[in-house]
């Protein structure tokens, strides 16, 4: 039988990390475009549920996706356009050390985003 402040000590590492899992992606939350960009997005949110919505001028589109962590500042979202549901692409959104976002589909920077006060919700 193992004695409680042995248990105890095996299981506080055991919690610890439970519990720092279950805190949110740093790119979860609302976001606002830091300057004008090529695609015309000003906006952007991703839900804590893991869904994520912006609106490009150019392509004119809305896009909805499904978003997963690929790392600790990134995450990859897949999105179809509203003017063609059966195409999806693929958008990386990472978080930066100052907290900065930045937007990328193949390589290029769509955007920079700063983040928002707000619950991040999606109809």
């Amino acid at each position: 039988m193992m004695h409680p402040v042995a248990r105890t000590c095996l299981f506080l590492p055991a919690i610890a990390l439970l519990l720092s899992a279950c805190s949110p992606h740093p790119g979860a939350g609302n976001w606002t475009a830091a300057k004008e960009n090529d695609w015309g997005i000003s906006r952007l949110t991703l839900s804590y549920e893991g869904r994520g919505l912006f609106t490009s001028r150019q392509p004119a589109a809305t896009w909805h996706c499904f978003w997963g962590g690929t790392d600790r500042h990134s995450a990859r979202m897949d999105c179809t356009p509203s003017t063609d549901t059966e195409q999806e692409e693929q958008f990386i959104f990472q978080v930066g050390e100052d907290g900065m976002g930045v937007l990328t589909r193949q390589g290029e920077t769509l955007g920079k985003f700063r983040r928002v006060s707000g619950k991040p919700e999606i109809p």
